[in-house]
């Protein structure tokens, strides 16, 4: 049986052009403060964060503005330091519109978030880590956005720990230039994880493209000691480039050889997937006391004059980055993509604000853009071949199309993972994912 599954989850990936030069071979350069900032309350998965600033408040840097509410969210601090202008609706890159704190900076304060004595860290317990994690407000920045702490209190005992350096998008390589940067901050983030979920393995995950980062990590390894984890067993599994390898399911298959099931998580079977940036901000905020106020992202596409992977300030918007030069065009943008090519949301607006949870923005003009004409569906089943959940795309399309939304859940709508693979290789033109998508928000 493992070995029928091997096999389908591994002829359930495509190998795609990956779009990753130049923008691979560049080191990280540090944007300006911004003069404003957008905050939006929605930064995570779950229930957006409430206010405790109102307009005309003065704020410091890294000061709680919005607090979670409920059980599933996160908290939100000031990415600078200056004066609350509003707090009203404005562009969202997901939500469309969302409730977001406008803050116009005052100086040019960067921070002096520096690494604490090991003597101040080391007696902290797990659910002092908790704590910390939680206060400052980190979330999963792979993408998902949800918020860490709850992600680290599973219900079950969780026996294996995946560090996930897959980033199998094409053209996003934030995580790889971070893990060469930034190595020991992310396996200090692991021995913090690791210790609050007490596992028995680590396993970090890349994907051959990124063979250089495992020597980096076998020399770091010589002098690494953990401070926190009494068990620091970590193995490093390196696998072929494809997409989606470095999604949660089908990376915990080909790392452990573990199913998750059809409408179950990955703790279920004793499993917990962390992404290296989400690592790296667990370090910086037990070591430095820095919530999660700015990230790495990649800027590439064809009409960008040099791609590049810069830190920015959650809040920027893309349009200022473009007025103040840092990100200069050969012609006008004809698509703006949050994210990969394949899992992204393409944007109405430049005048929209980068989140925790924002990995890449891509730009594209006229020539860099192919419509396909979208004809009836065929049944050549090729959208059934490369689905990475084994579903039936093509099924769930026909429903949708249809209005039979009722019998979608027969068909596990909600296992899919919006990979974008389906569309990518349908030869009818139709954007399978799309409408799967669409479909899923309804909440039927």
């Amino acid at each position: 049986l493992q070995f029928i599954l091997f096999l389908v989850f591994s002829i359930n990936m495509l190998k795609i052009p990956e779009f990753k030069h130049p923008q691979k071979n560049t080191s990280s350069l540090k944007t300006p403060i911004p003069k404003k900032v957008y905050i939006a309350l929605s930064q995570h998965v779950g229930k957006p964060a409430q206010p405790v600033v109102g307009k005309g408040d003065k704020v410091k840097l890294g000061q709680l503005i919005a607090k979670a509410y409920g059980k599933i969210s996160a908290n939100i601090h000031s990415p600078v330091e200056g004066k609350v202008q509003d707090i009203t609706y404005f562009n969202h890159p997901i939500l469309k519109r969302c409730k977001t704190i406008i803050i116009e900076s005052e100086n040019n304060f960067e921070g002096d978030f520096k690494e604490k004595p090991i003597s101040e860290i080391r007696g902290l317990k797990p659910k002092d880590l908790l704590e910390i994690i939680f206060e400052k407000g980190i979330v999963g920045m792979g993408g998902a956005q949800f918020p860490t702490h709850v992600k680290l209190s599973p219900p079950k005992k969780i026996d294996i720990l995946i560090v996930n350096g897959c980033e199998c998008e094409p053209y996003l390589v934030c995580d790889h230039i971070l893990m060469k940067e930034n190595l020991l901050g992310i396996l200090k983030g692991v021995d913090i994880i690791n210790f609050i979920l007490k596992t028995e393995k680590i396993i970090f995950c890349l994907e051959d493209n990124k063979r250089e980062i495992k020597e980096l990590i076998l020399n770091e390894l010589k002098n690494f000691t953990p401070i926190f984890s009494e068990n620091f067993n970590l193995e490093i599994k390196v696998f072929k480039t494809r997409y989606p390898q470095g999604a949660e399911k089908q990376l915990i298959f080909s790392a452990t050889k573990r199913v998750v099931p059809a409408g179950k998580l990955p703790f279920q079977v004793g499993v917990l997937v962390q992404n290296v940036a989400t690592l790296y901000a667990v370090y910086e905020a037990v070591y430095k006391n820095k919530p999660l106020i700015e990230r790495l992202v990649t800027f590439a596409g064809k009409i960008l004059e040099k791609p590049q992977n810069l830190w920015v300030r959650i809040g920027t918007l893309i349009k200022d980055l473009l007025e103040s030069q840092i990100l200069r065009l050969k012609s006008e943008p004809k698509k703006l993509i949050f994210g990969g090519p394949m899992m992204g949301i393409a944007q109405e607006s430049l005048e929209v604000p980068i989140l925790k949870g924002t990995g890449g923005v891509l730009f594209f003009g006229d020539r860099d853009l192919i419509f396909k004409d979208e004809f009836n569906c065929i049944r050549c089943g090729r959208c059934v071949e490369v689905c990475p959940m084994n579903l039936l795309p093509c099924r769930i399309y026909t429903l949708i199309k249809n209005s039979e939304f009722s019998s979608l859940k027969e068909f596990y709508i909600s296992d899919c993972i919006e990979c974008g693979s389906c569309s990518y290789v349908c030869p009818a033109g139709i954007p399978l994912s799309s409408y799967i998508k669409w479909a899923k928000s309804l909440n039927l």
